[in-house]
């Protein structure tokens, strides 16, 4: 074994077990100074060797073993890794069964994250998909609730009720200034914005989502009486 790959097994021994690695980014980190077909070989050897379970490209993991044998990476410890310190959120069902909107809940689980380089990656049954913006405070919210109204007619066993309590607590919280950020910088449908403005709109909050929209169009969106009893004389 060369010099080169006894100093990337010593560095890569050194990561915590069942944590993921990219690749790419282990590299830039510290082995710049190591020829790149080196550290790549060494990879693919450890990962034959079982010191290593490469995943799917370009990530890797430190297996956990046991007495019992090798114990493998969780959902858990993938869905932390891009969600983790504010880089990423949960969306997808896990998200509408988490905001009460539904009992559903499925095996896939989708993750809108600033920590993928990719546009799109699937690892295991968790598909990360780049967030494009830096997810905050402020804009969390918006995004979620965005996801949630866009999906609004294939959520399964959808709790109208729970819907219109969730869009009153997200109407208290409204920051115009954070919807208009995230709707300059993430696609959503036109649609989805028309159904939000009439959300905010019934329940008296003043917004700017007509600079998105077409006062020509007509949106084929849920009234509001669907949600909200009609307020009595």
């Amino acid at each position: 074994m060369n010099s080169y790959a006894k100093y990337i097994e010593t560095v890569i021994e050194q990561e915590p077990e069942n944590k993921l690695l990219e690749a790419s980014i282990l590299y830039q980190k510290s082995f710049g100074t190591v020829p790149e077909m080196t550290y790549y070989k060494t990879l693919e050897r450890m990962s034959k060797q079982g010191s290593l379970v490469h995943l799917t490209k370009g990530l890797y993991y430190r297996p956990k073993k046991s007495r019992f044998g090798t114990i493998p990476i969780s959902e858990k410890e993938i869905i932390g890794h891009y969600t983790n310190n504010g880089r990423g959120i949960v969306i997808g069902y896990r998200l509408y069964n988490q905001k009460g909107l539904t009992t559903q809940i499925s095996k896939r689980v989708e993750v809108l994250s600033s920590a993928v380089t990719e546009q799109k990656k699937n690892i295991q049954n968790v598909c990360v998909t780049n967030s494009g913006i830096d997810l905050t405070q402020e804009t969390i919210p918006v995004i979620e609730t965005m996801e949630i109204l866009q999906n609004y007619k294939s959520i399964e066993d959808i709790r109208k009720s729970a819907l219109a309590a969730y869009m009153r607590e997200f109407a208290t919280e409204y920051s115009d200034t954070a919807a208009v950020f995230v709707l300059k910088n993430r696609k959503y449908k036109k649609s989805t914005i028309a159904f939000l403005e009439r959300f905010l709109n019934y329940l008296g909050v003043e917004n700017t989502l007509h600079q998105f929209l077409s006062a020509l169009s007509s949106y084929a969106i849920p009234e509001m009486e669907e949600f909200y009893e009609p307020a009595r004389a």
